[in-house]
């Protein structure tokens, strides 16, 4: 028994504006991602701002104070720290942004294989799909372990630990 696979013109833009969701869906996480993203950049900015400030000081003076040698080495930690967040951060925008590319493709094969009736590999939205969910997992990942990273942060910055 052989069914006929036809669909109206609204089941088409329907079947491909399906992906449409998971777009959005990345263009929120992206959203999110640029906000901490540029939250981080500036405050590598400022505290090596600071840091030059006290090798000035450490320059003219030969010495800087004990507090204020413990916070060059604060410093000093948090911007190693803040780094590898930003490197997390950036990840997980590029796995976001390469999803929202695989959404989009998906579209386009689930088009192409209804205006060609099939003649397309079939298969191909199902893989294009799935890879891109597999990339927002890779960023929800790449957040995740960002969000764990940012708790060392802030002990050095309340702690003063190394």
């Amino acid at each position: 028994m052989e069914t006929s696979f036809t669909l109206t013109v609204t089941q088409a833009i329907q079947a491909i504006l399906s992906p449409a969701v998971m777009i959005s869906s990345s263009a929120f996480f992206l959203s999110g991602l640029n906000a901490r993203h540029s939250t981080l950049v500036n405050r590598v900015r400022l505290l090596n701002d600071e840091r030059r400030k006290l090798i000035k000081e450490l320059v003219k003076n030969g010495e800087l104070e004990y507090t204020e040698n413990v916070r060059f080495l604060s410093i000093k930690n948090q911007i190693d720290i803040l780094v590898r967040r930003i490197w997390y951060i950036r990840n997980a925008m590029l796995c976001h942004i390469s999803a929202a590319i695989f959404f989009v493709l998906t579209s386009f094969a689930i088009a192409l294989n209804i205006f060609f009736a099939g003649s397309f590999v079939r298969e191909v939205p199902l893989y294009l799909f799935v890879l891109g969910l597999f990339l927002v997992l890779c960023g929800v990942c790449f957040l995740g372990i960002d969000v764990l990273v940012s708790y060392r942060v802030i002990l050095i910055e309340v702690k003063g630990e190394e």
